[in-house]
């Protein structure tokens, strides 16, 4: 490996490095807000962006002189969930809250916005009778079917030029219209409030009204039901010889009597048969009592009101019978009379007292008789009962759905008249709080919103522009761009010469420009660790950029400073250094020299302008095809060749794109700079023509920016960058 191969190599790895460093110091600096660059897009935009600010502001004023005005009326009204009650059994409606009040809330907004509350309105305030309405609202003249049409444009005007509001935690409903007549948005917002409340009375008696309907319906379903059934529950009643006897047979401490005829005989024949029984056992018992005991001592005989009379009489008799004895003789006919009267008393006493044991034995027989013959009919009944009871399943079954109808019948009747009496109510949950005024003046247009829209609508245009056309025009404009976005060394920047030409600016040491190549010259000499590169490509993205004028400077620069230079015109399609130089286009030069025409000694040329140490080769015959005489090893031989006598050779080359020149000849030499014009040189074709080099193998050591001017870009801090007064005093 010779020294060049590896110098090459060694100069590739440096400048490799240096690149990724640059790339990875971008990617952690990250995405930042550029406020220099902002102001400068905004600066070097100035003029259009004030053009679009102004006209915006015109336009602004213009509206406010041209649009017409519009006044808004507003009314409002109070939503209440519930309604007062009258009667006491109108619907409770449950007081809601949270989500399901807004909720019911919105509801009532959005049928004062509907389409059939406009039409009330439409109606009531009859606006779709003529055009004037529409005319008034700015609409115009309906043309066509103008009826159907006109109703329809009315309904639609209505809606848009409507707003309904309500706020957060209240119940009062703002009703607000806009129109070009103030009268007429009054009387609008007025008749919306007035057709809420109505259309809110209307809906609830709807509601009655329908309530009633259907209960009315119903009503006279259920009697037809009842009816039937009834008529079905009689015929069955006859058909099968069922009486209903509950209310006649009804005693006073029952509920309800036996349901039939059979069953109330068998109730009141049971009671009886239930009565002969115990008689029978009393009347029983007694005749035992009286059958055993001695005839005089029964109680119902010594009871007995004639027994006593007796018995009373007879001692009567014994008191003067024993008087007697006592003081006449036993065969007196006196005491005689008397015994026979006391023996028939006794007579008589004993057969009254047989007649009463007598009539006690009657009874119990008579009790008895009874007993039989009832205990004989209840039995009768009860096989008539058991025989009526299989009939009056159906007939309970008939008696129940009649029941039922009943019931049904009698809860509606009791609701039709509740709905019929609260049909009448005209309570409302919707209450008027004020009535809209006629409003004095406009809300459209404002002067002072119109002038700050448009004001605010120009500067967003305007920075809206200036972004998009320095996002469509991606020209490098600041030498920071350089390493943002080529990720390259930035080695310099030329300033841009307004007055005279670079090269008259290059005879003066203390220009900005000289100082300016300086500065570049010495970043190049800085820029490797093994010496001044022997051979210095450069080059730009496209013809114009300046290339020419900073190889001319650099090799002027490094002959200033002592350097052996040799500058040679490598573009062989428009070779310029001769005119930099005053030199007539020499028919031997490079292409000749790579073409083997010529020696070296007939190509160089010395610079001349007072430099001994400065010598320049030009470009020489221009081929037909410049490619073929850099392709190969060609001009890496004659640099070679050449740098034994010189300090560095410059080669001005040509232009990246399009062209194969710049790659042979960047593969051949140590370093190539590359040279953009700042406001010309797009990013694209700039990074595309980096790219080129790279891929060639180019030892690109850095960029040099030209045709500066800060004034124009925005960029302050180059301004005077490499400005300095020689005069002025120190002190």
């Amino acid at each position: 490996m010779n020294a060049k191969t590896r110098d090459r190599i060694e100069f590739d790895q440096s400048g490799a490095s240096a690149m990724a460093q640059d790339q990875t110091e971008a990617v952690e600096r990250g995405p930042m807000i550029d406020l220099r660059a902002i102001w400068a897009t905004i600066y070097r935009n100035r003029f259009v962006m004030g053009l679009i600010l102004a006209g915006c502001i015109a336009l602004g004023i213009l509206s406010i002189l041209i649009m017409p005005r519009v006044y808004e009326a507003r009314s409002s009204v109070q939503i209440d969930q519930q309604i007062a009650k009258v009667l006491g059994t109108e619907d409770d409606q449950t007081m809601i809250g949270g989500a399901d009040a807004d909720r019911f809330l919105q509801t009532q907004v959005d049928i004062v916005k509907s389409r059939s509350m406009a039409k009330k309105v439409s109606d009531s305030l009859g606006l779709a009778a003529n055009d004037r309405f529409l005319e008034q609202m700015g609409v115009g003249a309906v043309l066509g079917d103008k009826r159907g049409k006109r109703e329809e444009t009315v309904l639609d005007t209505l809606q848009r030029n409507l707003d309904v509001d309500l706020k957060r935690n209240s119940r009062v409903v703002g009703i607000l219209f806009r129109s070009r007549e103030p009268v007429l948005a009054d009387r609008i917002a007025n008749s919306y409030a007035e057709n809420v409340i109505s259309g809110n009375i209307q809906r609830k008696y709807s509601t009655s009204a329908y309530s009633r309907n259907f209960l009315e319906k119903q009503l006279g379903l259920a009697k037809g039901r009842l009816e039937a059934s009834e008529r079905s529950l009689i015929g069955y009643a006859r058909s099968a010889q069922l009486i209903d006897a509950s209310s006649g047979a009804k005693q006073n401490w029952e509920a309800s009597g036996p349901r039939s005829l059979v069953t109330a005989n068998l109730v009141q024949l049971n009671e009886s048969y239930a009565a002969a029984a115990t008689a029978r056992s009393q009347a029983r018992e007694r005749w035992e009592q009286a059958r055993g005991a001695a005839l005089m001592t029964l109680p119902e005989v010594l009871a007995n009101d004639g027994m006593q009379r007796l018995l009373q009489r007879r001692a009567e008799l014994n008191a003067d019978f024993s008087q007697l004895r006592q003081r006449l003789t036993p065969e007196h006919p006196t005491v005689s009379q008397v015994g026979a009267q006391v023996a028939e008393l006794e007579q008589q006493i004993r057969g009254f007292a047989e007649s009463i044991r007598n009539s006690i034995r009657n009874q119990y027989l008579t009790t008895e008789r009874q007993y039989a013959a009832l205990a004989a009919q209840v039995a009768t009944l009860k096989g008539a009962t058991l025989a009526e009871q299989d009939r009056s399943v159906q007939y309970n079954i008939l008696q129940r759905e009649v029941d039922t109808n009943r019931q049904l019948y009698e809860s509606l009747l009791q609701r039709f008249k509740e709905v019929s009496a609260e049909a009448g109510i005209a309570t409302n949950n919707i209450s008027m709080v004020d009535l809209a005024e006629t409003p004095r003046r406009p809300i459209s247009p404002r002067p002072l919103i119109n002038l700050a829209l448009a004001t605010l609508s120009g500067l967003c245009l305007a920075l809206v522009y200036a972004f998009a056309r320095e996002r469509l025009d991606d020209a490098i404009r600041n030498p920071e761009d350089v390493e943002s976005k080529l990720h390259m060394p930035l080695l310099g920047v030329v300033p841009e010469v307004e007055s005279s030409t670079p090269v008259e600016d290059l005879q003066d040491s203390k220009s900005e420009i000289t100082e300016a190549y300086n500065s570049i010259r010495t970043a190049i000499e800085l820029s490797s660790n093994q010496g001044l590169f022997k051979s210095v490509l450069v080059s730009s993205s496209s013809k114009g950029e300046g290339k020419s004028t900073t190889s001319y400077a650099l090799a002027r620069g490094f002959a200033m400073v002592g350097r052996k230079v040799l500058l040679i015109d490598a573009d062989l399609r428009r070779p310029s250094l001769h005119k930099f130089l005053n030199v007539r286009q020499s028919d031997k030069g490079l292409s000749t020299l790579l073409a083997r025409s010529s020696t070296a000694l007939e190509s160089i040329l010395p610079m001349g302008m007072g430099m001994a140490n400065a010598f320049f080769m030009p470009s020489g015959p221009l081929p037909p095809d410049p490619a073929n005489l850099f392709a190969g090893d060609a001009v890496e031989t004659l640099l070679e060749s050449l740098s034994a006598d010189y300090d560095i050779i410059i080669l001005d080359g040509p232009p990246v794109l399009a062209l194969a020149d710049a790659t042979e000849l960047t593969a051949a030499v140590q370093a190539t700079i590359f040279v953009c014009a700042a406001g010309s040189a797009h990013f694209g074709q700039t990074r595309a023509a980096v790219t080129r080099l790279d891929r060639a193998h180019g030892n690109l050591i850095g960029a040099v920016v030209t045709k500066y001017n800060s004034r124009k870009t925005g960029y302050g801090p180059y301004s005077d960058y490499y400005r300095y007064n020689y005069d002025e005093d120190p002190a």
